[in-house]
């Protein structure tokens, strides 16, 4: 991964966009777009696009999406404290004393979520018996304010919040942060657009890459993309569960593991001929594979984009990831790099005309 694409995921990394709220994260990903895209645009709800070769054919669309998990006040109490609830799946119980961010400014106001100390958990000692922390009962935000007054001078009910921690290095080219699900998708997007632009050799297809909103509440901003661009085919770039840690479960998971290569779904809304097509890319270009079972769901875009209008045939690549839907995502730089070479060579095998269906 070269320097200015390791900046962009960076960047990436540090623009906040719970569902919803994406727009800074777009805007970032289309500044970088303008370098090398043919068009940039958006739609109504904020949808980014990026185009190279508009009149190729047929139209390959590879799409992650903005947003991120994060959390929304709800109320503001006497004493200035701010009650929450979930944007997205975040488990209650890893927010206690997390720092975070309240977007009613573009900056974001500064918190953290209040933690109830060990001492004061003792019931033997007349303490509060906390037997888990619930929204709605014990996960609040403490901004500092003395008062319900105070706090509303800078926050409202409906500001969005984030959790604030950046990207991180660890040891054998693994880093952490915060939002790499998916961050990384529409990373892999728009950076396999620019090797293909790069690459010198002019493509047969059109290539749009998309950075869809609102996927943590449901996959709907790929929906709406995904009708209005009608694609001949698409791959969705998200992440995946790996089992490479304490505690994880091979059985119901599967085997993927950070450092062994992208992650090719089968099943369900995976186009059984895309698929191979990606398979046999990866061979050509010897990039390493795993391989997950989607049985019924891919839990991607891919499940919206799949059904949109007469049926796209979609494909899914993924990156191994530990610890999702935290603050401490966890992946492997260098899957993530074969991800951008994998989308580009197979938008460069296009052939004009090429249509994908299933053989009957």
């Amino acid at each position: 991964m070269d320097g200015n694409a390791r900046t962009f995921l960076e960047d990436l990394v540090s623009s906040f966009g719970p569902s919803g709220f994406e727009a800074p994260v777009v805007r970032c990903w289309l500044d970088y777009a303008r370098q090398f895209a043919d068009e940039v645009y958006t739609d109504a709800y904020g949808n980014g696009f990026a185009v190279l070769n508009p009149g190729g054919d047929p139209h390959a669309v590879l799409t992650g999406h903005a947003d991120e998990i994060g959390l929304m006040v709800t109320y503001i109490d006497d004493e200035g404290f701010l009650w929450v609830s979930g944007i997205g799946g975040y488990d209650a119980k890893i927010l206690p004393s997390m720092r975070v961010r309240v977007l009613s400014t573009p900056q974001g106001l500064p918190g953290l979520i209040g933690s109830l100390p060990p001492h004061m958990q003792r019931a033997s000692a007349g303490g509060t018996e906390l037997q888990r922390y619930q929204f709605g009962i014990n996960i609040y935000v403490d901004i500092g304010a003395g008062s319900k007054a105070e706090a509303e001078k800078h926050v409202r009910v409906g500001d969005p919040v984030v959790l604030d921690y950046g990207l991180e290095e660890l040891q054998n080219g693994l880093v952490c942060g915060r939002a790499l699900d998916n961050r990384i998708g529409i990373w892999s997007a728009i950076e396999a657009l620019r090797r293909v632009k790069q690459s010198g050799k002019a493509p047969a297809a059109r290539i749009t890459a998309i950075a869809a909103v609102q996927e943590e509440i449901g996959c709907k901003g790929a929906q709406m993309a995904a009708f209005r661009e009608d694609p001949d085919l698409a791959i969705a770039v998200d992440v995946t569960q790996s089992v490479d840690h304490p505690l994880a479960e091979k059985k119901r998971w599967g085997d993927m593991r950070v450092g062994n290569g992208p992650v090719l779904a089968h099943g369900s809304a995976c186009h059984p001929e895309l698929t191979k097509r990606l398979e046999a890319v990866a061979r050509h270009k010897r990039i390493p594979l795993q391989h997950e079972a989607a049985p019924r769901h891919t839990g991607t875009d891919a499940d919206s984009i799949f059904r949109s209008r007469s049926g796209i045939p979609t494909a899914v690549v993924s990156l191994a990831q530990r610890y999702m839907h935290s603050p401490a995502e966890t992946v492997d730089l260098r899957d993530l790099d074969q991800i951008a070479d994998l989308l580009a060579a197979l938008c460069g095998s296009l052939k004009k005309g090429e249509r994908f269906s299933v053989r009957v």
